[in-house]
């Protein structure tokens, strides 16, 4: 929403933060979900026997379609706006557990992930656009940050019913979950903006009585019309051409170039399968399933935190430490796997792995995963700031499959060590990219924005 109004009538504003929360917890769902379950999937008494390479397509294909779920949220949202989109959004989520509850083939998991991607996509598409338009500007950063805490979260909730139920059993509570969601959403309002875009002004007048508890009502629906009348005077075409000038064709890059990096920095290979790299490094100290748990909880807390550092620290020197931190943590990692390729004892530095893992998620979640979805909203005009996050999305996407799939090839070609040496150069590249390139954006108009894009 647009116009600011009175402390007392938000509360109605947090039931759709919580509800996009509950969508993001999904998404974490669907990344935690593969830890646990690959290792539990290769064990010798597997209820689905997995070589590696079905195990690396059952951790990729959730990022494979993605990228198509981006471009369906996108035109969904168009056409039915937000709030529906978020339901249709619940659809592929709904099956993709579903298809999990009763699996007993790896063809059933491999369509699982298919469909918990689509709507992975989907949802990335969706609930940026609903936040903002239900919500008053005084509460709309805290709803957007509420939302991000709930992607740990949900690792924290796959890590933990990974370890101690079924694979059948915890499919069925995030099912459930899922079920919550849609009936949420089933009695959500439609966003006004949506509302006054098909005509129905009355029923826009309706929901923006609902979600501001009755306060400033005409006002709102009057600034609503200007704003939707002033977005469909221009074209999709117009918006296009946009992007052919200098500051917001450097944008796009940038984006593209963070979003990118948040991807290549490793975040793939640990999430899906920080148990498996565990074993592999022969980890005894602790169950590695706890390890995991262990992990997530602190993801959750950094998550947190960076609500607070973003606008304490500025993006720069957050990305340039989180950057640093997962550098540091894959340089560990090499280190550990050169050491036991040479045939040292590692009994006394097996807790080199396992501080690896916790600097890389603690460190990615403090910098590399909010700092890019910031500057996303920083860096474009409002009227085109809709495409240019379907172009993050569908970046993010292509190179989040193409880090998660070639992993276990590596692996085979090259061994761990040298994985993770990729990986260790291609997450320091972060560093000297925002030094030199990254314009800082904290605390600036988007005309000095676009005012120091030009310069660079």
């Amino acid at each position: 929403m647009i116009l600011p109004i009175a402390k007392n009538v938000i509360f109605p504003q947090w039931f759709a933060g919580i509800g996009v929360t509950m969508l993001l917890i999904h998404m974490g769902l669907m990344g935690g979900w593969a830890s646990p379950t690959l290792a539990r999937l290769a064990a010798s008494d597997s209820p689905i026997p997995l070589d590696p390479d079905q195990a690396s397509w059952v951790a990729s294909l959730v990022n494979f379609s993605r990228f198509f779920g981006g471009i369906l949220g996108a035109v969904t949202t168009n056409f039915f706006g937000s709030k529906k989109s978020i339901l249709v959004t619940c659809v592929p989520i709904l099956v993709g557990w579903l298809t999990v509850v009763f699996a007993d083939a790896v063809e059933w998991l491999y369509i699982s992930r298919l469909s918990s991607g689509l709507g992975l996509g989907m949802a990335f598409s969706t609930f940026p656009l609903y936040i903002g338009e239900v919500s008053i500007p005084g509460i709309r950063g805290a709803l957007i940050s509420l939302a991000t805490v709930g992607a740990p979260f949900g690792q924290v909730i796959a890590s933990v019913c990974g370890s101690y139920l079924t694979i059948s059993e915890a499919a069925s509570i995030y099912l459930a979950l899922a079920l919550s969601l849609t009936m949420l959403f089933f009695w959500l309002p439609e966003s006004p903006h949506h509302l006054v875009k098909i005509g129905k002004d009355d029923a826009a007048k309706k929901s923006i009585d609902w979600y501001r508890h009755g306060r400033g009502v005409d006002e709102e629906l009057t600034a609503v019309q200007n704003f939707v009348a002033a977005n469909a005077a221009q074209s999709f075409t117009d918006k296009l051409r946009e992007f052919k000038t200098r500051p917001v064709r450097k944008a796009t890059f940038q984006i593209m170039a963070l979003f990118t990096f948040t991807q290549i920095s490793g975040l793939n290979i640990i999430m899906f399968f920080m148990e498996t790299i565990l074993l592999r490094a022969k980890f005894t100290l602790v169950n590695p399933a706890l390890i995991v748990i262990y992990v997530n909880i602190c993801s959750t807390v950094a998550a947190a935190a960076s609500i607070f550092l973003i606008d304490r620290c500025g993006r720069r020197f957050l990305l340039i430490l989180s950057s640093a931190g997962t550098t540091i943590s894959m340089v560990g990692l090499m280190m550990h796997f050169f050491l036991m390729d040479a045939g040292r004892d590692m009994t006394n530095l097996q807790w080199l792995p396992m501080t690896s893992v916790f600097i890389f998620m603690i460190s990615f979640f403090m910098g590399l995963f909010p700092v890019p979805n910031a500057v996303l909203s920083e860096t474009f005009p409002a009227n085109i700031k809709c495409i240019a996050a379907c172009i993050a999305i569908l970046t993010g996407a292509v190179m989040s499959f193409v880090s998660a799939k070639t992993y276990q090839p590596i692996v085979d070609a090259l061994g761990d060590a040298y994985v993770f040496l990729i990986y260790a150069i291609l997450s320091v590249i972060v560093i000297p990219y925002t030094l030199f390139i990254m314009p800082e954006t904290k605390g600036k108009s988007l005309q000095q924005i676009q005012d120091e894009l030009m310069k660079k």
